[in-house]
């Protein structure tokens, strides 16, 4: 950065202003929430672009907003999320979040050994019904290992925008039995599940809209404003591309996401059982979530002491810029390190201690799981009811007990998260224990 004005460098340690120059890539990166949002959020208008993510357009993700670079379809695929899941919008969904949680915790009473198999089930359906208005009835269907593959190709790509192909894209073009990025390599292998992410259920779906039996759905709802277009002549705001697209990236964004989140706080409620006993009521509806706010407490919890993404996605600055007296280049990359955030001891007291009553302290809950600026992931208020309901149903029936190792010691879950777009926390384990007998027969009754 050889720059009359000062470089972002800087001899101090700690710093929550970070530059690295990477082959000559100018990359920033802000470990507090106040430079985040003083940046991202204020300065959201020139920190709105994305770098190429040329590893991820192989793999499939091109039309996605995720990854798509600011502009005209950029802003035409945030406008289609937004209009349908924003804040007070998303309550439409809600019947059905609150069919699919109770559908899951059944399953659990039958077999509670299947605790994976049974949360995944339950966030595959509720990420196919908004986004194809088609319900997934059981683990064997197609549609959940389609999931499963999708997400973990794409989880295995990687930190975005970090591989040896978007650094020097050229490497895309030299053949398979030479290359030496095996990143690369499985952008390629993976192609085929990504694909059938979005053309199975959308073709399925069509053939619902065709017959009229269609249910409400993020495709239903742009493919009909398609129609209208098409009919009154008006142009068209979005192609058939788009909204294919959008619909596609509903799936392994929502659906990833929510399955994550709920393992992470099984897992935490194992680690932490005192958790689990600050709240027993049963939950009747969304309704009652204000009078369960230890449970948001919890979630958000949660999400402090482990982010699913402790480097979020990079935006990329339009033009030059000056923070703090430091130039910032045009074109520099900037991520967000969401674990020194969640672990400011200036924010946070006793940082690295799970503890939920911190916000009964008015301690803020934490910034940038989603996100920052125009690039907040649009679906968090679903994402978070899905999360909401079921643990509110699945702790009117159950609690978490610690799996015994062969000389009967606890096993005690460690946090840790899967490196990659979207992560996973690490395997753990854990018994599911009845603890309300009369809220189990109330529920199975109420199948």
């Amino acid at each position: 950065m050889a720059r009359s004005k000062s470089s972002l460098t800087s001899p101090r340690t700690g710093s929550d202003v970070i530059y690295v120059n990477m082959l000559g890539q100018h990359i920033v990166v802000l470990n507090s929430a106040v430079a985040a949002t003083e940046l991202l959020d204020q300065r959201g208008a020139n920190y709105c672009d994305r770098p190429d993510f040329t590893l991820f357009e192989i793999m499939g993700w091109g039309r996605t907003l995720t990854f798509l670079k600011w502009g005209e379809q950029f802003k035409l695929h945030r406008k289609m999320f937004q209009s349908t899941f924003s804040r007070s919008n998303v309550g439409i969904f809600r019947p059905m979040q609150l069919q699919e949680s109770r559908k899951a915790v059944r399953s659990l009473i039958k077999g509670p050994d299947n605790w994976r198999e049974s949360t995944l089930l339950m966030t595959t359906s509720i990420i196919f019904r908004i986004a194809f208005g088609q319900e997934v009835p059981s683990e064997s269907s197609p549609y959940c290992e389609m999931t499963k593959a999708a997400s973990q190709a794409t989880t295995a790509g990687g930190i975005a925008g970090t591989s040896l192909v978007d650094i020097f894209p050229p490497i895309q073009f030299v053949p398979g039995w030479i290359n030496p990025s095996a990143v690369l390599r499985h952008a390629r292998v993976s192609r085929n599940a990504i694909q059938a992410v979005h053309d199975q259920p959308w073709d399925s779906n069509m053939r619902a809209i065709e017959a009229g039996t269609a249910p409400y759905s993020f495709m239903k709802i742009h493919w009909d404003r398609f129609v209208e277009s098409a009919k009154a002549g008006r142009p068209q705001e979005a192609s058939l591309a788009d909204i294919k697209g959008a619909t596609g990236a509903t799936i392994i964004a929502g659906g990833n996401t929510t399955w994550a989140t709920v393992l992470s706080c099984m897992l935490f409620l194992t680690r932490h059982p005192e958790a689990q006993r600050r709240d027993k009521h049963a939950y009747r509806g969304f309704g009652d979530r204000c009078e369960l706010k230890c449970l948001d407490d919890f979630i958000m919890e949660t999400m402090r002491c482990l982010p699913l993404n402790p480097l979020n996605i990079p935006h990329k600055s339009l033009r030059d810029d000056v923070y703090r007296g430091m130039f910032i280049p045009a074109g520099t990359m900037v991520l967000t390190n969401t674990t020194a955030m969640a672990t400011d001891a200036g924010t946070y007291k006793d940082p690295n201690v799970f503890d939920p009553s911190r916000y009964d302290r008015g301690e803020p809950y934490p910034l940038g799981n989603f996100g920052f600026g125009r690039r907040k992931c649009p679906g968090n208020w679903l994402a978070l009811a899905s999360v909401y309901m079921f643990l509110a149903t699945f702790l009117a029936v159950f609690e978490l007990e610690q799996a015994l190792d062969d000389e009967g010691k606890p096993k005690i879950p460690e946090p840790g998260v899967s490196v990659g777009l979207g992560g996973h926390p690490l395997p753990f384990e854990c018994v599911l224990k009845v603890r309300s007998q009369e809220m189990a027969r109330l529920l199975m009754e109420d199948a």
